[in-house]
């Protein structure tokens, strides 16, 4: 039986970790997700769960860890946020080049300097690259879920790729919610048996792992890499379907979807965002809609690899479109996620005019009130009355 608890986005993440049991779990604690490690040390301690604690001297440490560890063959899982996900960066590249289905746990932190404890996705968004896939959980019910459809995605044979999912600093890592946590015997029998290939500890059938290449083979070797990457895009899809099949959620908790979307039927004005501020934007929403103004949110729950296709058929009839990032373009036309709504637009019959947002940077306020002026502008950027600021991007609440 299924049982309600009132938990926060890291303790869910530790409770989905306890029925998981994974083999191995790296940690190096840092702000906000060393909570989730101080939970999950009680459960192996406790003699709840079967677990091998490393305790390392870094997040690079960390990640190598996770490397030997999953290429023996193990089921591994770590967390980090912010500065420690830099320090892994390295690692990263290596544990998806090579292939291997390693779960971590992002809890998005901004970037210093200055130094910040707080909000926003300026650190999994500088990997976007790295060949991890991403998602990004809304709230602490969502990190619970994902987290138990991770190792079947990661593990497919035709995916063979390592999973980074991100919840938002403080905003969902430490906030409060009721969730669902099912039942043990459910969640191992959806879960399953790890599907191990290439393990190092396979003696009768001897592998090498971290070789050297030569400019006439490592092009090959990422597009293989890429090849897995791609081939998620089904598998997610696969993999969240079944899990609303064998646990009932509601439509916000989708995950047959790339997304979730809200109103967006006959919207005419859609918002374009990651993570946690869908609740803000819709409070915000549901006032124009008052108003007789036809708004929408599109909220991506997978953003690497980037789900172009969904985002043109769930934009196909959108006027304007309010992209909304939390990372700063960095002197680029426009930030990340920007960029990709733009590229898939640019290939779809609609080209609704399209205007990029930053906001909430290191948790910076942002409340309906922000969420109507936003509209406000776009507006003004669709009827050619007002010109997007220099950077190509507009930063709420940072008008004086």
């Amino acid at each position: 039986m299924s049982e309600l608890k009132i938990l926060d986005g890291n303790h869910a993440a530790a409770e989905a970790m306890r029925q998981i049991a994974p083999e191995v779990v790296p940690a190096y604690p840092i702000t906000p997700t060393s909570y989730i490690f101080e939970v999950f040390t009680k459960y192996v301690n406790d003699g709840k769960v079967k677990t091998e604690i490393m305790t390392v001297e870094s997040e690079h440490a960390a990640m190598s860890a996770c490397v030997g560890a999953c290429a023996a063959g193990g089921r591994v899982i770590t967390a980090t946020a912010s500065q420690g996900l830099k320090l892994m960066s390295e690692v990263l590249w290596n544990a998806s080049g090579l292939r291997l289905p390693i779960v971590l746990i992002n809890g998005n932190r901004a970037l210093g300097a200055p130094l910040s404890i707080h909000c926003d996705h300026s650190d999994s968004l500088a990997e976007r690259d790295c060949g991890f896939i991403q998602m990004y959980a809304k709230d602490a019910q969502e990190m619970y879920d994902l987290l138990l459809q991770s190792f079947l995605i990661a593990e497919h044979d035709d995916v063979r790729t390592p999973l980074m999912i991100n919840m938002d600093a403080f905003l969902v890592t430490h906030t409060h919610q009721e969730i669902t946590v099912e039942d043990d015997n459910a969640v191992q029998e959806f879960i399953g048996k790890a599907n191990i290939k290439n393990a190092l500890l396979d003696i009768d059938n001897p592998v090498s792992y971290g070789g050297a290449t030569r400019p006439d083979y490592y092009q090959e070797a990422r597009r293989n890499q890429l090849q897995g990457l791609l081939n998620s895009y089904e598998v997610i899809s696969e993999v969240g379907a079944q899990f609303n099949e064998k646990f009932s959620r509601d439509s916000g908790y989708n995950y047959a979807s790339f997304g979730e979307d809200y109103l967006l039927e006959d919207a005419e004005f859609v918002y374009v965002q990651l993570g946690s501020s869908f609740g803000t934007i819709k409070t915000g929403v549901d006032e124009m809609r008052k108003n007789g103004i036809k708004a929408g949110i599109l909220r991506l729950r997978t953003y690497r690899p980037f789900p172009s296709e969904y985002v043109r058929q769930m934009l196909q009839d959108a006027k304007v479109v309010m992209v909304m990032d939390k990372t700063s373009p960095a002197g680029g036309e426009s930030a990340p996620l920007s960029m990709e709504v733009k590229s898939a637009m640019y290939d779809g019959e609609n080209k609704p005019t399209i205007v990029p947002f930053v906001y909430g940077l290191g948790s910076k306020d942002f409340n309906p009130t922000h969420v109507k002026e936003m509209l406000e502008l776009a507006k003004k950027v669709d009827a050619g009355t007002e010109e997007v600021f220099s950077e190509e991007s507009v930063w709420v609440n940072l008008r004086g």
